[in-house]
């Protein structure tokens, strides 16, 4: 059986090809003849525009006018429209931004989508906070590549206190991009550990002795919510 660090190259980057195949498509709509006024509305109706919405967040960033959508941000009362904002903003890394993101995270502000950009923005700066949400596991709802992301961040800030997530709901769910994504944060937060497991059964059984060694309430079963 292959080690499970090579399946991870196959499921995680196969999805990324198609996407960029996808951006080629010469019938893409020409966003830049969008008003910005459109271009908000294009999250609550997708007619508008025709266009994905990390596009159309694309064409607001090109706008130079993210500092003004930001004010606008908290006296704005369509949850859409403020969603669009947040994704104006995530790939943004500017002083500016991360106090904004912070700031909604703080207020609980609703955006139609429970905050996670916001919260996953924040995350990435391992925000304790931000990370403590994460791992409530209440954010599941998103695409497994774009939650793989979200678990790794575990690993890459060395926030232990996300360890019987992943060992519990993390490596027991449906998808091997949120197992792979655990894995690799299980390896970064015990780095003495076996590079690789041949099989996930094994992989599962070890990391949850090492919790359990470390201290923590796990039963390491997929409905686990010890966390």
């Amino acid at each position: 059986m292959r080690p499970l660090h090579l399946v991870a190259i196959t499921l995680l980057f196969v999805p990324s090809i198609c996407f960029a195949q996808k951006s080629t498509d010469d019938d893409s709509p020409d966003l830049h003849a969008f008003s910005t006024e459109q271009l908000l509305k294009c999250f609550k109706k997708f007619r508008i525009c025709e266009a994905e919405s990390w596009d159309v967040a694309d064409e607001l960033d090109k706008r130079n006018n993210l500092t003004e959508l930001m004010r606008r941000y908290w006296r704005e009362r369509d949850a859409s429209i403020r969603r669009a904002i947040e994704y104006a903003a995530y790939h943004v890394d500017a002083p500016d931004v991360t106090d904004f993101m912070r700031e909604i995270v703080a207020r609980k502000v609703n955006d139609d989508e429970e905050r996670y950009y916001p919260v996953n923005y924040m995350a990435k700066k391992c925000d304790p906070v931000a990370l403590r949400q994460l791992m409530t596991g209440r954010y599941r709802n998103q695409g497994s590549l774009q939650y793989a992301t979200s678990v790794e961040l575990f690993g890459q800030c060395q926030y232990r206190r996300a360890i019987p997530y992943l060992v519990g709901p993390a490596l027991h769910d449906w998808s091997y991009n949120i197992i792979i994504a655990a894995d690799h944060s299980l390896h970064a937060l015990y780095p003495d550990g076996p590079k690789d497991f041949d099989d996930l059964h094994v992989m599962r059984q070890y990391f949850c002795d090492r919790a359990h060694q470390e201290g923590f309430r796990v039963t390491c079963g997929a409905d686990d919510d010890s966390y």
